[in-house]
């Protein structure tokens, strides 16, 4: 039986001093993107690299690489890439769903603490003004925030837009439909020529399996409105679903992006593929059951949101 203690200390990016990049680009980070079946492959290595992808990018060969990488004083200490030097790709790291929108946009407090860290950290240690019935499910998101299932390699950063569409489904939604132009159209060109039309090859390279109905390119819901339009931001009517009825939908919502963060961080830590077996779905809950407990949820509210798996 997993040894729950031992899985998150093992798939939690964790802070570390002289470090002071996002978590996603540093060196625990890639090593698990090294895990996607896509890059295991040895021509894909990890770089020290104390920039952003596109500075690299910039740079014509590997002499003029090194040479910066030699002169340069970053105040991008301890960053990564994944590299393909043959095809002359590289990739940085991206966060799967942000806490900070959500926080924002669900409390309507604008903090005076900026970035996904320092949100996490103020909702861990209760200094974020957070209405009562949201605290546990606020702590459970910032619990899971940093783990290797709310992460994956990316050609560069995600805009999110005006609405904040800082999420899991709103990143597939572009990514699904690939052919179109508009925003964020260098992940859309990445996807296209790594992938071509095979998205379910995507989908298993990357461990999103429990984001798309089986079989299908059909996205999950992380919540729908009574009206069947499926919330993939947070718009303000968006936003006023959401915290209808005590925040039910809110509460749904920060759940399955928490459930969605475990599952991944399972697959990818144990390259689990495919559908959940008896064994696999036991461990899993121990987790989920681990989690909701840290975060401040009762007994019987963790054996209802497990019984949902």
């Amino acid at each position: 039986m997993i040894q729950v203690t031992d899985f998150i200390n093992k798939v939690d990016i964790k802070d570390s001093d002289n470090v002071n990049c996002e978590f996603e680009v540093r060196k625990k980070a890639m090593d698990f993107y090294k895990k996607y079946p896509f890059y295991e492959e040895d021509d894909w290595e990890i770089i020290k690299f104390q920039n952003s992808v596109d500075k690299y990018n910039k740079l014509k060969n590997d002499k003029e690489i090194e040479a910066y990488k030699e002169k340069s004083e970053s105040g991008y200490k301890g960053a990564h890439l994944l590299v393909n030097k043959p095809k002359g790709i590289a990739l940085t790291g991206d966060i799967l769903t942000s806490i900070t929108v959500p926080y924002k946009k669900i409390t309507n407090v604008e903090p005076s603490l900026k970035g996904g860290k320092e949100i996490k950290g103020g909702i861990l240690k209760g200094d974020l003004e957070i209405p009562h019935d949201l605290q546990p499910y606020f702590k459970a998101f910032a619990i899971v925030y940093y783990w290797c299932g709310n992460m994956m390699p990316t050609v560069g950063n995600f805009r999110p837009g005006r609405y904040g569409g800082d999420n899991w489904l709103y990143k597939m939604d572009i990514i699904m439909d690939y052919h179109k132009a508009g925003s964020n159209q260098n992940w859309r060109d990445w996807i296209k020529e790594s992938w071509g039309g095979d998205l379910n090859k995507f989908i298993t390279d990357y461990y999103f399996e429990d984001c798309f109905d089986k079989y299908s390119l059909i996205r999950k819901n992380i919540v729908s409105s009574p009206n069947g339009v499926n919330i993939n931001s947070l718009k303000p009517s968006n936003l006023d679903i959401l915290k209808e009825n005590e925040h039910k939908l809110a509460k749904e919502f920060l759940i399955n992006h928490v459930k969605v963060i475990i599952q991944r961080s399972y697959r990818i830590d144990n390259e689990f593929h495919g559908d959940w077996k008896k064994e696999e779905e036991d461990e899993v809950k121990e987790i989920f059951k681990e989690i909701f407990a840290k975060a401040g949820f009762n007994g019987g509210q963790i054996n209802k949101m497990v019984s949902l798996f």
